[in-house]
């Protein structure tokens, strides 16, 4: 069995990383995987170490689909 190279392994991480910021935001994957390859390309471009890339991207693309968000009918009878 062939050991993952670094550029896969990143793509892994990537690929869970988008499935999770999806699956907790709702938002379509396209959408997602469009702001996290967005987000990721210019965060790398000033990265020194590349380490916590990843995180970052998927912490920034959280804060933007949350703010991107128009609140359901179910949270507007919660409130």
């Amino acid at each position: 069995m062939s050991e993952l190279s670094e550029r896969d392994k990143e793509a892994v991480r990537h690929e869970r990383a988008i499935s999770s910021l999806r699956e907790r935001s709702g938002a379509p994957v396209a959408e997602v995987r469009r702001l996290f390859a967005r987000e990721f390309s210019r965060l790398e471009l000033g990265a020194k170490v590349r380490s916590y890339l990843a995180v970052l991207t998927a912490s920034n693309v959280s804060a933007m689909l949350r703010r991107k968000k128009v609140p359901s009918r179910k949270d507007d009878r919660a409130a």
